[in-house]
């Protein structure tokens, strides 16, 4: 019988809280999808915890390490020993991976949720950037198929390693955890967020552009309140310059709100009550985000970068330069009719995005290989 394990410790980076939310959502439909005889597998580190399953075909497994201890003992190939043999998958690149024989009977698919470890590496710090290059690095010599959610970061992936690197689009869904769930209206009470309003999760500096969000609001007076979205851990690069958070200019204080989501649901609530998304940054992670706005029926005015383009695609509006981003976002709130078709263009393409089909295509990865 064939068992699919699925690493639930992700990269500690700014985004390890979602990602193992996202593990959690994968490992149901890994279940969920199984082939006859198969089952799945999730490998959770010790301390962490233990969530449970209805499925019969799924099984938590505790590590002898803790999750703090992960990123330097999975560097040494040694550690990968104890999943000879098994078919193992990975949403970040950290996972332990050895030199094998072509009859060991392991598959290791490692996701590579992003490219800014080479493409902004000042925005993850320079230590962290590091380390994780070392991983992806391993992952493209030794994993057996990598994987991708947008052909964005493939294409980025490929052009840093070699077009002849095996790498696999799968798209994936926005976690459970950052959709809306009944309390949505009660936690933007608690958190004081208007009844109308544009969320930008922007940031401060050349590549966080939330200048240009505000410049905006300076050139439309009429334009709704902005609510900035802080993120449960902030890339170190702007965490580091701007504790304790945002520093919202005099001339605007009447006008924008900044709000840190106390844990993942708060993500949900606050996009649910959004007009628009203003994503004006220079660069996109893996884009849980966006997927969580397109279910949500928010559209996305974003700034063309690849990645945030490939994923809302007509859900939202593409304008790369200042002077643009401002007069778009004054024109959307002129033409509500636009608006609102925008909003009915990202519930459909939300459609395309399923945790379901994102693990019968890791099945049907592993069974091809």
């Amino acid at each position: 019988m064939a068992s699919l394990t699925l690493i639930a410790e992700p990269f500690p980076d700014w985004e390890s809280q979602v990602q193992q939310a996202a593990a959690l959502d994968l490992i149901k439909a890994i279940g969920e999808t199984a082939p006859r005889s198969c089952s799945a597998r999730l490998l959770i580190a010790k301390g962490s915890p233990e969530p449970s399953f209805s499925s019969a075909k799924i099984q938590v497994e505790q590590l002898p390490l803790r999750a703090g201890l992960l990123p330097l003992i999975w560097q040494s190939g040694t550690t990968a020993r104890p999943l000879d043999g098994e078919f193992v998958h990975s949403l970040t690149p950290m996972l332990p991976l050895r030199t094998r024989g072509d009859d060991d009977g392991t598959q290791a698919s490692v996701s590579i949720p992003h490219s800014l470890s080479w493409d902004a590496p000042q925005l993850m710090g320079a230590a962290q950037a590091r380390v994780y290059r070392s991983y992806v690095r391993r992952a493209v010599k030794l994993a057996d198929v990598l994987i991708t959610n947008t052909h964005a970061t493939a294409r980025a992936l490929q052009s840093q390693y070699g077009e002849d690197i095996p790498v696999q689009v799968l798209q994936l869904a926005p976690p459970t955890a950052f959709l809306p769930g009944a309390d949505a209206a009660e936690r933007r009470a608690e958190l004081e967020l208007p009844a109308m309003y544009v969320l930008t999760t922007a940031m401060p500096g050349e590549l966080g552009r939330l200048d240009w969000v505000f410049e905006a609001l300076r050139l439309t007076p009429s334009l709704p309140r902005l609510v900035v979205l802080e993120g449960l851990d902030p890339l170190p690069a702007v965490r580091d310059a701007n504790e304790p958070s945002v520093q919202v200019p005099e001339d605007l204080q009447h006008r924008v709100t900044v709000v840190r989501a106390r844990e993942l649901a708060d993500v949900g609530a606050i996009l649910d009550g959004a007009a628009l998304l203003a994503q004006p940054q220079a660069y996109t992670g893996t884009g849980y985000t966006l997927l969580a706005a397109l279910a949500t029926g928010v559209p996305v005015l974003h700034s063309g970068h690849e990645v945030a383009a490939e994923i809302v695609l007509d859900a939202g509006v593409e304008a790369t330069e200042i002077g643009e981003f401002t007069a778009e976002y004054a024109r959307l709130f002129r033409d509500i009719e636009s608006l609102h078709t925008l909003s009915v263009l990202a519930l459909d393409r939300s459609r395309g995005y399923s945790w379901q089909t994102a693990a019968w295509q890791l099945w049907e990865t592993h069974a091809n290989l």
